[in-house]
């Protein structure tokens, strides 16, 4: 991997802990954390779906042609940095865990069910998103 990716994915990892942070100083710890799941899912979802509406649109020879460039790469500065520091699936384990731990099984059920549900709306969304655009490409 060059350098120039790497820096790009750390760089966007700063980010996306700094997003992190400040809605946990204007939410409460719960809700921050469903919000930047939620928009972290929309993010990949959306950029994996760009990327593959991508393939299917570029020309294959000059796809071949800059294959060594990372041509065909999803946008790791985006999906692993950004992403990967604004979303957490630890502090979700903890928030479950601090949850069956004071008796409150219920309330640890519905809240991993409402992550889950959420957090694959803003996937599925991400990509609609892309679709509904397809012709901008």
């Amino acid at each position: 991997m060059r350098m120039r990716i790497i820096g790009a994915v750390a760089a966007a990892g700063v980010g996306g802990a700094a997003l992190r942070w400040a809605a946990t100083t204007r939410l409460s710890d719960d809700w921050a954390l469903l919000v930047v799941n939620v928009a972290g899912c929309a993010i990949v979802g959306w950029a994996t779906a760009r990327h593959d509406a991508a393939r299917r649109f570029r020309d294959p020879r000059r796809l071949r042609r800059r294959q060594g460039q990372h041509a065909d790469a999803e946008s790791p500065w985006l999906t692993a940095g950004f992403c990967g520091a604004l979303t957490s699936m630890s502090v979700l384990a903890l928030q479950l865990a601090q949850r069956l731990d004071a008796g409150q099984v219920g309330a640890a059920g519905a809240w991993l069910g409402l992550t889950i549900a959420a957090c694959t709306a803003g996937f599925i969304g991400g990509r609609v998103a892309v679709g509904s655009r397809r012709g901008s490409l």
